[in-house]
């Protein structure tokens, strides 16, 4: 007894893909081509509302011949093709499962293949027809027909939930690509899609790139080839295809790699794939890595992703030099060190990136490009948002920037060293300020010294993270109120031993160690022409006196108050009363004396190594620059431009 073997519905339905119309108009194509067709033409029969009425696939080739009907449609898998060495004319064959018929379901619910085939009985057509629902074929021999020239003609109607994207420009473009390398190597076959032949050649920008894979396998012949095409314009996606020896296209994958600006398609050529068909990717094959296709894939994703770093490095390579040719790039001479050399790098990858957005004329592009280089030194991570405000970045260069961000160490390198800078910058324009003879004498303490100080907390000590500024005596304690959790005390004035109300010109605060112990630091500043005597002297005493005899502080053992009296000078007899700089130091409550001259040279101690390790150094003009962008609210930059009869 034979039990014969019944087509299941949910068979069918695996290997029809509906949702791949594109992929079913190429298994069709293919089709043609191995019927040994130098002809094919595909075509869309349109509705009245545009829509895609019918999908046609008409070739010249041998056509279906009577007699081979029930074998070719009847019987799923053992195609003819599998032990086939080629077509008629020598050319490699794409099919080999036996099944692909049943792709037309991707472009509708009823298809037709009408052909015409010589046989020995001379020229004849038959017609076979497909129901989607029906596993059968209906077939009908119409006999001889010798004024017909042999061919097919495959037309596909009815629904389908995904064939209206084939009016899009981007599928013949996507066909284009899947049948690239096969008429390369067969000039003589022409495909046609809607009246336009698919000429590979004419959209391929320069030469393919072509290199053996290492896929860490020993197969004993011939290694697989990895082929590169960059496109004229871009492709609907970036597709890895796996090919046989000759690059006929087996299987479709995604190439998975960031290459913006770059339009491609990659393809993967070995005899080893002859066999392969989307099915095997169905069914898994894929996602083991140790088969030769996993393996394969891994290692052409690996190349492709350091081939288009190598690219796009040249191609940015040649962009810093017409920009510093033209004048525009924000950087001159070498990179002084490592850590220059590092910050430019990224620059010249972020510029690559946008250079299409920087336009307009000279200044306005180098106006953009210092934007470009201050938002990624100080402000790294954010700059991936500020660049989108600026520029109205597409999808990919998001993606490609917040990669560049993901590189946390290089970009918190960047933006450490952006710091280190600043602050030598910042201690420069300092000195300038409040030693230089014009400055000192005319700096104003207030709305010009405490404004900058604002912004520079740091020189007080890196722990602080919080300053008011001008602050009253008694609005000080109240702030600091909240924090004695233990106690409830009413707010009320405070005053100084002799009656009036004090007012603090730096509060600067932080919250430290295990224990949690808030400390507060206040800043009592002198005009750098005001030499620090007995009064002022008295003057923080009296504010350390009323803060320590407040009730609200008196017993709040987790706080800890330093009170610094800063000057440019201080008079001998003060020197001589505090000859190590402090007034009291009691572990609660410290007073201390200190100069302007002794808080710069401790700063910069701290950063004496990274200094030396950047190798740099502030000038005036530096100072300058730094004041105009960082204080400019403090109106300080006249005080750092030498008067013209300075020189005299």
């Amino acid at each position: 007894m034979r039990i014969p073997v019944e087509v299941r519905p949910d068979f069918i339905e695996k290997v029809a893909r509906r949702t791949d119309p594109l992929g079913a108009v190429e298994e069709l194509v293919w089709n043609s081509l191995d019927a040994d067709a130098t002809e094919v033409h595909v075509e869309l029969e349109l509705d009245d509302f545009g829509g895609v009425h019918a999908v046609v696939v008409r070739d010249n080739g041998h056509g279906i011949p009577a007699a081979t009907v029930e074998s070719a449609f009847k019987g799923m898998g053992g195609s003819w093709k599998r032990t086939a060495p080629g077509t008629e004319s020598g050319r490699q064959l794409h099919g080999r499962n036996g099944y692909g018929r049943f792709r037309v379901l991707a472009l509708g619910s009823s298809a037709t293949w009408t052909s015409v085939s010589d046989g020995p009985g001379g020229r004849s057509e038959v017609a076979i027809r497909f129901q989607d629902g029906d596993s059968n074929f209906d077939v009908d021999e119409r006999g001889p027909t010798p004024s017909k020239a042999p061919g097919t003609v495959v037309r596909v109607t009815g629904e389908a939930q995904r064939k209206q994207r084939l009016t899009a420009e981007k599928a013949r473009e996507e066909l284009t690509s899947r049948l690239a390398m096969y008429l390369s190597k067969y000039p003589t076959a022409t495909v046609w899609w809607c009246g336009t032949a698919l000429d590979p050649s004419e959209a391929i920008q320069g030469e393919p790139y072509e290199e053996e894979l290492d896929i860490g396998i020993n197969t004993g012949g011939p290694a697989p080839v990895l082929r590169i095409v960059e496109w004229r314009t871009r492709p609907p996606r970036r597709e890895l295809l796996i090919c046989d020896s000759v690059g006929v296209h087996r299987v479709t994958l995604l190439a998975q790699i960031q290459a913006p600006d770059f339009h491609f398609t990659a393809y993967v050529l070995w005899d080893k794939f002859a066999n392969l068909t989307d099915h095997d990717l169905l069914e898994g094959e894929f996602e083991q890595s140790d088969s030769l296709l996993g393996s394969t894939v891994k290692a052409a994703r690996s190349r492709l992703r350091a081939y288009f770093r190598e690219q796009e490095h040249e191609r940015t390579r040649k962009l810093v030099q017409q920009w510093i040719d033209e004048g525009v790039y924000p950087y001159s001479g070498d990179p002084v060190g490592p850590v220059e050399a590092a910050e430019r790098e990224t620059f010249n990858e972020v510029a690559g990136l946008v250079s299409r957005q920087l336009k307009g004329p000279k200044t306005a592009r180098r106006t953009q490009m210092v934007l470009l280089r201050e938002a990624l030194r100080r402000q790294p991570t954010a700059m991936p948002k500020v660049l989108d405000e600026l520029f109205g970045l597409s999808a990919p260069q998001k993606e490609r920037l917040e990669d560049l961000v993901d590189r946390t160490p290089l970009a918190n390198l960047i933006a450490a060293n952006a710091e280190t800078v600043d602050r030598i910058d910042a201690l420069n324009t300092l000195r300038t300020l409040l030693f230089e003879f014009d400055a000192r004498y005319t700096l104003r303490e207030k709305d010009q010294l405490h404004r900058m100080l604002e912004k520079e907390l740091w020189i007080f000590g890196d722990e602080y993270s919080h300053a008011v500024s001008e602050i009253g005596l008694t609005n000080a304690l109240n702030r600091h109120l909240p924090r004695l959790e233990s106690r409830s005390v009413p707010q009320q004035r405070v005053q100084l031993h002799h009656g009036t109300s004090g007012r603090l010109d730096l509060l600067l605060s932080c919250v430290s160690g295990a224990g949690r112990t808030k400390q507060h630091l206040v800043v009592e500043l002198k005009r750098p022409r005001t030499v620090l005597s007995e009064a002022e002297v008295a003057q923080i005493n009296s504010y350390a006196y009323a803060v320590t005899t407040d009730e609200r502080y008196r017993h709040d053992e987790q706080t800890r108050w330093e009170f610094w009296l800063v000057g440019n000078s201080i008079d001998d007899v003060v020197q001589w009363q505090h000859s190590d700089g402090y007034v009291r130091n009691d572990g609660r409550v410290t007073i201390r004396i200190i100069t302007w001259g002794a808080i710069i040279d401790a700063c910069e101690e701290r950063l004496r190594k990274q200094r030396e390790r950047l190798n740099y150094a502030s000038d005036q003009t530096r100072s300058i620059e730094y004041a105009q962008r960082v204080h400019a609210d403090a109106d300080v930059v006249p005080l750092l431009t030498p008067r013209a009869d300075d020189s005299a």
